[in-house]
């Protein structure tokens, strides 16, 4: 899929961007800020097409909730547990719920048609959706490109090289401590016998003797 969208992206620009993003995911986002290192994008470019794609395709599933109802949906059943968690996110916390609505996994679907379901006005979802959808769209560019600056960086990759070394000389020393300690018996050391009450005043009575 990331060649896909790569293609799209590339021949489409912007407008690439956007039409992944409707489609959902941040695959678009990772792929775009990828071409933006290239020098073939802008950032600002990418996370205004992101979030704008990304409303969309929330506002879609709102307006047909809005419509249709759950009842002539096509795979209804399919959101129904994550219908009744986004059910009771709304209910408990009202519209707030949709600022965070991309950050919910499993449920990035279901509150758009949950919201619409339930009749939650059309003005107070949109708003909310685009200003959730900018900060998801800025979220995941920003991290992506900080990440992706670190990753070049010649101290970050002799910083994850050395963790990993020290990682893997942890689990080898773990693993060699146990094969040794499992083919090693603990022995220990011999007891000497306790004498009944008649041997030991034997034994007494020799060495008053002696």
């Amino acid at each position: 899929m990331d060649a896909a969208i790569e293609w799209h992206i590339r021949a489409y620009g912007y407008w690439g961007v956007f039409l992944w993003a409707v489609l959902g995911g941040e695959e678009s986002v990772v792929v775009a800020v990828w071409l933006v290192k290239r020098g073939l994008l802008d950032l600002p470019g990418v996370i205004v097409a992101a979030a704008l794609g990304g409303a969309a395709g929330d506002q879609i599933y709102f307006f047909l909730a809005r419509r249709y109802g759950w009842t002539r949906l096509r795979r209804a059943a399919r959101f129904r547990r994550s219908r009744e968690r986004a059910e009771a996110l709304v209910a408990r916390y009202g519209p707030g719920v949709v600022l965070a609505s991309r950050f919910l996994a499993g449920l990035r679907i279901t509150i758009p048609l949950v919201c619409g379901t339930l009749g939650m006005p059309a003005l107070t979802y949109s708003v909310l959706n685009l200003v959730s959808a900018f900060l998801w769209a800025s979220f995941y560019s920003l991290a992506v490109t900080s990440l992706w600056s670190a990753w070049t960086s010649p101290a970050w990759r002799l910083w994850v090289a050395s963790a990993v070394i020290a990682v893997l000389a942890l689990v080898f020393l773990i693993r060699f401590w146990r094969a040794r300690g499992a083919h090693t018996r603990w022995d220990m050391p011999a007891c000497r016998p306790s004498l009944d009450a008649g041997e030991e005043e034997e034994s007494r009575v020799g060495i008053r003797a002696g």
